[in-house]
């Protein structure tokens, strides 16, 4: 099967950037609207955070259903699947009654947005060749990175002119319109260059290549090891920053709205950053991600020398953290899935990897308000430099393990 040519290759990452664009604009909408939510009493905050962590749960959940199913069925129809779920869970929100049902569609909608990312990784990766899938992947995380900041500038006005159920009508309007884009133009894309996806869940036939999803377990546990630190920095710090602000600097709390903004942004560069070292230090992943946890836990170590002095230094050391965080799931969820496994089981693997992420996701987000809660804000920065720090060791062993593999087979 031939890969795409260039006008192709280019139609299908910015595509899977609007794709990815979308999914994020249906998920992170409740957050930027949460406080509205509240201030209306629709919800009270203790539901409200039922809430976000139900959507971790079952999106952590179903990427390893999603992963599953992509090699094994056409992952086009998966990514149909899920912007019509989702699409259809945000058009249900505005007309809940309470908490209880927004819970119930909200985990709805963490599921419907698992079927988003481990197809659109197999779809790219059987498409094209390594260096064009690099960058298809960091235009789809730019798209989400992108729909972030969008949804927290947007949403505001959209609250001020009509209500926050708008936000939410909106979304799911655009999400449906999103799923007739996407099989149009990904159906045109397909028949451009004869596209097949290799199905059936990995196993190996004889006329396909010998080389096979084979990855030393011990590697892998390491990878997936740092990967959920990464993941528990990345939406721990997210979530807690305009808290940790507002406990600590004694600021009125919708002044914190400013870390919603900055943080994204922040994040925006730190994909377009990384991905320029990566390919300038040739493209070495452990190395790449130990050195990237270094330097976020030193950012670590400074906030917490400097915890209190001032909102503005918190803000930015913060924004820096969850930026780099955001650079290491690129080089570790979307990179290295790539290098390990084979059309064959993209999916899947990238589905497993990408599950990690939200693990460290859901313990950090209910942790790190416990550990704040015991030590205060002082020995939560000092914990995150502590989880950045184990971040590089899981790095350094496994580029070791790695490296022996490699003199093994040499």
């Amino acid at each position: 099967m031939q890969k795409l040519n260039k006008r192709n290759t280019t139609r299908l990452m910015i595509l899977c950037a609007f794709a990815y664009f979308t999914s994020y604009l249906t998920r992170v909408n409740f957050a930027a609207v949460l406080a509205a939510i509240v201030q209306d009493g629709d919800i009270d905050k203790p539901t409200a955070g039922i809430v976000t962590t139900l959507l971790f749960i079952t999106y952590g959940v179903g990427q390893l259903i999603s992963g599953w199913l992509g090699d094994r069925i056409n992952p086009k129809h998966l990514m149909f699947f899920g912007f019509l779920l989702t699409a259809g869970m945000n058009l249900l929100i505005p007309v809940c009654p309470n908490g209880k049902w927004m819970c119930a569609v909200w985990a709805v909608n963490g599921f419907a947005q698992s079927f988003m990312w481990p197809p659109m990784v197999k779809i790219m990766k059987t498409a094209m060749d390594n260096d064009r899938y690099n960058t298809g992947i960091l235009f789809a995380n730019l798209g989400g990175t992108f729909a972030t900041v969008l949804i927290y500038l947007v949403a505001p006005f959209i609250i001020n002119a009509w209500n926050w159920r708008a936000v939410f009508r909106i979304n799911g309007t655009f999400a449906v319109i999103m799923s007739a884009v996407w099989m149009i133009v990904i159906t045109q894309i397909e028949k451009s260059a004869n596209i097949t996806y290799a199905l059936g869940g990995g196993k190996a036939k004889e006329k396909k290549s010998k080389k096979q999803f084979s990855v030393n377990p011990i590697l892998l546990v390491f990878v997936m090891l740092a990967i959920m630190l990464q993941g528990s920095l990345r939406d721990g710090v997210t979530t807690w920053v305009p808290t940790f602000i507002t406990e600590v600097f004694h600021l009125d709390s919708s002044k914190s709205i400013l870390t919603s903004v900055i943080i994204p942004i922040f994040s925006f560069a730190s994909l377009q950053v990384t991905s320029i070292i990566y390919n300038k230090m040739g493209k070495k992943p452990y190395l790449n991600a130990g050195i990237f946890f270094a330097i976020s836990a030193l950012c670590a170590v400074v906030l917490r020398i400097f915890t209190g002095v001032s909102p503005l230094l918190t803000v930015l050391l913060s924004a820096l953290l969850v930026g780099i965080m955001h650079g290491i799931n690129l080089i570790l969820v979307c990179y290295l899935p790539a290098i390990l496994a084979t059309d064959d089981n993209m999916s899947s693997l990238s589905g497993a990897l990408n599950f990690t992420t939200y693990v460290g996701s859901a313990i950090s987000t209910f942790g790190f308000a416990v550990f704040s809660e015991k030590t205060g804000w002082n020995g939560t920065v000092a914990l995150w430099a502590v989880i950045a720090a184990l971040g590089v060791l899981m790095c350094v062993l496994s580029g070791k393990i790695n490296k022996q593999n490699i003199d093994k087979t040499a």
